[in-house]
């Protein structure tokens, strides 16, 4: 739908990202329809955690938006790199949900909410993006009835049977994206998008605690909470679910959200010393480089690794323990 472009304002020399749309506005009507919503949803905003809109700009009939330049990984770099510690995951989650308070009180449903629309910023902050599908419950429906709309491993059921939907669609792909971030895999698998839309109305996925044991159970069951089939039985907004959120990391941070990302980005090399020390002391990086090491998920591999080094180490100790009597044993056998 569009190409997105790193340019700079001479005049006031601030890096800005351009979103150029690509559909030709002659044949493609509805898309250029889309890239307007998605201006004014992104007009109506004013939340730290929202990608900022500077300009809507038309120019030999393509549209342009000019956007604040986030300097920084998506969600979705993140997590190929390994699962996300848990406070890293609830920290980015609390934010989403603050951005999702802030979208549904101006009645916006983001609709595709996914890792790779989702970036953090070298200062720590956590900023949504791309509301290309976004609804203005408002406004009529570009979508016909009954289609469904979105990346189909996130889609909540509603959307995926294409019933009626409010801002609790958006807090189940916030569960599906939760769940991702914590178990490295996306609790809704299949071989096509069929078989993906099934497990999803079905509800059927691996409880996370099996997949990612690392977790803690308050936090898991905020995920599962999300991920209810039944709109009614998840969290009814997105304010109870941020409150939740915040809950389970106010005993265990001491530090803002921002603080301990940039400490987290830090530690995954994902900014220099230096750019950290813009924002944090260097005992306060040091904290939070501490907590995000901390709270990393032991790998798999990394437990049969340690299984075997116990292993061998009591097979050493048992050898070294009987060494007169085997050696006792091999001399016998030498001489047979």
């Amino acid at each position: 739908m569009a190409q997105v472009y790193r340019g700079l304002h001479e005049m006031l020399q601030r890096e800005v990202a351009i979103k150029e749309m690509l559909a030709d506005p002659l044949r493609d009507k509805e898309s250029v329809s889309r890239f307007r919503r998605e201006a004014l949803a992104l007009a109506a905003f004013r939340h730290q955690n929202i990608v900022t809109l500077y300009d809507l700009v038309e120019k030999n009939d393509v549209l342009f938006m000019v956007m604040e330049y986030v300097d920084g990984p998506t969600l979705h770099e993140l997590i190929k790199e390994g699962p996300l510690p848990p406070e890293v995951g609830a920290a980015v989650a609390a934010r989403i949900a603050d951005a999702l308070e802030h979208a549904h009180f101006r009645r916006i449903i983001h609709r595709d909410l996914k890792p790779a629309n989702v970036m953090l910023t070298k200062a720590g902050d956590v900023k949504l993006m791309d509301f290309g599908v976004a609804k203005d419950v408002g406004l009529e429906a570009l979508t016909a009835q009954g289609m469904a709309v979105g990346t189909p491993s996130y889609m909540s059921p509603e959307q995926v049977t294409g019933a009626p939907i409010d801002g609790r669609t958006d807090l189940f792909s916030l569960g599906v994206l939760m769940y991702e971030s914590l178990a490295g895999q996306r609790p809704f698998l299949g071989r096509n998008a069929g078989e993906v839309f099934a497990r999803i109305r079905e509800g059927a996925c691996k409880p996370l605690h099996k997949v990612a044991p690392q977790v803690p159970k308050a936090l898991a069951d905020i995920v599962h909470r999300a991920l209810r089939v039944k709109p009614e039985e998840r969290y009814p907004n997105a304010a109870a679910m941020r409150r939740d959120l915040e809950a389970f990391l106010s005993p265990r941070l001491g530090m803002s959200c921002e603080a301990f990302l940039v400490g987290f980005l830090r530690h995954r090399e994902k900014l220099t010393e230096s750019e950290a020390l813009a924002h944090l002391t260097l005992e306060e990086l040091g904290v939070a480089g501490n907590l995000a090491r901390e709270s990393a998920p032991v790998r798999p591999w990394k437990r049969w690794l340690a299984a075997f080094a116990i292993a061998a180490g009591g097979v050493g100790a048992g050898l070294l323990s009987t060494q007169s009597y085997w050696m006792d044993l091999v001399q016998r056998l030498s001489v047979r």
